[in-house]
């Protein structure tokens, strides 16, 4: 038992990433986009908060 959930905890670790929008570390869903030629790694609540912002403006 023990064992089992090492190993879910140390897989859960391996999907971390930094989102270049709100610069906290994250895990899960992340989304890659280029702005104004340079490649950005998004968190999932950032791209969704985008999201709104631009069908909130008409985009």
């Amino acid at each position: 038992m023990v064992l089992a959930m090492l190993t879910v905890l140390s897989l859960a670790g391996c999907g971390k990433f930094t989102c270049d929008l709100c610069s906290q570390e994250k895990s899960g869903k992340k989304h890659t986009e280029t702005v104004m030629g340079q490649k950005m790694t998004i968190c999932n609540d950032c791209y969704k908060g985008l999201e709104d912002l631009a069908d909130s403006l008409g985009f």
